[in-house]
């Protein structure tokens, strides 16, 4: 029995072994048939991972050089080569650094310039809002503002006793807008405060 054993454990592991070689045949043939277009491939993905890695440290690095030149144009406004390395590197925050200095200056001509940009309707809108403040206008265009400008109303109307006036401004702020809290607390107290 033992005879019969080895036989088939043989014949088994001979069957393995064809299979073996018969799919590593099968894999070279499929490599010499498209042995070009595997090249290719491996080519692409590896310049693919290596231009992905260089445009990552391009970021990174002119993030970081943004970064310094923001905070040492805070320390330094005057310094026309960092601005211009801020406004190349990270057109962005060189906006914002604009917007912050012309609150502080009340410069409406810089507010005016920002307000247009499309790049980033968040700091154009809050440009709006606060170029509004500045020309006293009661006019609000403002997206993101419109709710905290009608609170500002309404609050200025309460305090000179003009209820009915302040609860049609309040009104017109959306029930769903975080300021719907502070707008039923004014109303409950009509503006007097202690």
């Amino acid at each position: 029995m033992s005879l019969k054993e080895n036989i088939k454990s043989v014949k088994e592991e001979i069957g393995a072994e064809e299979q073996f070689l018969e799919s590593i045949i099968k894999s070279e043939r499929f490599y010499k048939k498209y042995k070009r277009q595997i090249q290719v491939l491996v080519v692409v993905v590896v310049l693919g991972g290596l231009g992905y890695a260089g445009f990552d440290i391009v970021k990174k690095r002119n993030l970081r050089l943004s970064n310094e030149a923001y905070e040492q144009l805070s320390k330094n406004p005057n310094d026309k080569k960092l601005a211009t390395i801020l406004k190349d590197k990270n057109i962005n925050l060189y906006n914002v650094y604009i917007f912050k200095e012309a609150i502080k200056t009340n410069n409406v001509e810089k507010l005016k310039e920002i307000s247009k940009d499309k790049r980033n309707e968040i700091l154009a809108d809050i440009s709006k809002y606060q170029l509004e403040q500045i020309q006293n206008s009661k006019v609000v265009d403002s997206k993101l503002l419109k709710g905290f400008s009608l609170l500002e109303e309404g609050f200025d109307l309460l305090k000179v006793n003009k209820i009915t006036e302040a609860k049609l401004k309040f009104a017109q702020i959306d029930p769903n807008s975080p300021l719907s809290r502070i707008v039923k607390n004014l109303e409950h107290y009509q503006g007097k405060m202690k």
